[in-house]
């Protein structure tokens, strides 16, 4: 899990880890695999280590620019890429050219691919901060443009928050792209037989609205 934080996915409450994540994968794992959880300022780091040790995460492929490197699971669920402005200064996504001249609120490490290209081609600027709760502190002060944001974490945040308020900001109506977050895995042999009884988990348990349940605690 990342040192950071996720929420609700990777948290921290009272010393301990917890999260989404945590139960999404004690839900996905065949009978007698039981998580450690290792807390680590660089986390997806731990999936290119190779030995005795396998490690997973909850991730997207887009993510990752070195996704072959790692075995991935079965699609868990989907999560949206939402965009954030302030209710006093509202934007609607409607492609890239409503983006131009903006400054776009980002985590710093994270990839946006629906975005990448303005900023490559400087038609948007990059801000970059290490914590969704700054960034939503930076919009409404109106450091930053706009913010992108997953919705999970966002919805949790401003739930949770005493300074923040739903009505302080404005969210575009249509979403800039959807991921399927799945498990990755460190790239082991070990894993691969491992891997077939997880797919078959994790199918049934979509099926059956297993990770929807396990989310709504924490809408």
């Amino acid at each position: 899990m990342f040192t950071r934080g996720w929420p609700p996915f990777e948290m921290v409450v009272e010393g301990e880890p917890q999260g989404a994540a945590l139960d999404i994968f004690r839900a996905s794992m065949p009978d007698g695999v039981e998580p450690v959880v290792s807390m680590k300022p660089a986390a997806r780091s731990a999936l290119r280590e190779r030995g005795d040790t396998l490690y997973t995460r909850l991730e997207c492929i887009d993510w990752m620019d070195d996704a072959e490197n790692f075995l991935w699971s079965e699609p868990v669920m989907t999560l949206e890429t939402v965009l954030y402005s302030t209710s006093a200064h509202p934007v609607e996504y409607r492609g890239e050219s409503s983006l131009y001249g903006l400054t776009i609120g980002c985590i710093k490490g994270f990839n946006y691919p629906e975005v990448e290209t303005l900023f490559e081609s400087g038609k948007a600027n990059r801000y970059n901060v290490n914590s969704d709760l700054v960034l939503l502190r930076m919009l409404k002060a109106g450091r930053v443009d706009v913010a992108l944001f997953d919705r999970a974490t966002v919805n949790w945040l401003i739930r949770n928050s005493i300074e923040l308020r739903p009505e302080d900001y404005h969210v575009a109506a249509d979403p800039l792209g959807r991921s399927q977050l799945r498990f990755a895995f460190s790239k082991s042999p070990e894993m691969i037989p491992l891997l077939k009884s997880i797919n078959e988990r994790i199918r049934v348990n979509r099926e059956q609205g297993v990770y929807d349940r396990i989310m709504e605690q924490y809408r």
